[in-house]
């Protein structure tokens, strides 16, 4: 069971979330403002917050920033609500910081598998070894915090970019495809995520951690093959 932060302003949204994710176990804090959520995380962390775009005070694209530069809030998993009629919202939230995002239309069909994914990735220990750090082409990854280390600095990442460094960091040296990412990292079947997820993910990784975000040397492309990690 997880303590998850609901947060949207559509009474009808609220109620189906709440329906849909207390069937599953969970317990829910149902608010309606970003004034209500930002308060409610000042407290004990939920282990996970759903949180939607388009909220009557602030927009959830703010709320997410601000989580990730507090440090206390900064590893908080994030699923968008969005709705089909303002695709931009995607883009938006994943540059944010969000780490998945779901239209609101899918929210009693999608909404407990995409929680039930999100929950295993954060409670699962990254890599199945003693050490507590592991190092591949120069950067170093802690196993049970989410920071990365690199040129003597501890760079903060969010969980999906934290999952995303020690995949790439198992298969250094060798391509792996957008599909295989959105399976292994975000639990996606065969053909099913959005693509942008994994582009708008490695690229704000890279503006973490390269010195030249448009010239990458750590995280690099294969054409037609996908991204590597630098062995």
């Amino acid at each position: 069971m997880a303590q998850i932060l609901f947060v949207d302003d559509d009474p009808v949204v609220q109620k189906v979330g709440q329906h849909v994710l207390e069937d599953e176990g969970h317990y829910l804090q149902v608010v309606g403002t970003a004034s209500e959520a930002l308060d409610y995380v000042r407290g004990p962390l939920p282990d996970l917050l759903i949180l939607d775009i388009m909220l009557p005070d602030l927009s959830g694209l703010d709320v997410c920033r601000r989580l990730r530069a507090d440090p206390y809030t900064a590893r908080i998993p994030i699923i968008f609500l969005t709705s089909r009629s303002r695709p931009r919202d995607v883009a938006e939230g994943l540059d944010a910081g969000g780490d998945d995002y779901l239209n609101k239309e899918s929210i009693s069909v999608e909404l407990p598998a995409r929680v039930r994914a999100m929950l295993r990735r954060i409670a699962g220990g990254p890599l199945d070894t003693e050490a507590s750090v592991v190092h591949t082409g120069g950067i170093g990854l802690h196993i049970s915090r989410p920071e990365l280390y690199l040129d003597d600095e501890v760079i903060f990442l969010t969980p999906v970019e934290h999952r995303i460094v020690h995949y790439l960091m198992i298969h250094a040296g060798r391509p792996v495809s957008t599909d295989r990412l959105l399976e292994d990292i975000w639990e996606y079947p065969p053909g099913v995520g959005d693509p942008k997820l994994v582009r708008t993910h490695i690229a704000n990784l890279r503006a973490k951690i390269e010195h030249q975000p448009d010239d990458p040397q750590l995280i690099i492309n294969v054409r037609g093959r996908g991204y590597m990690l630098r062995a």
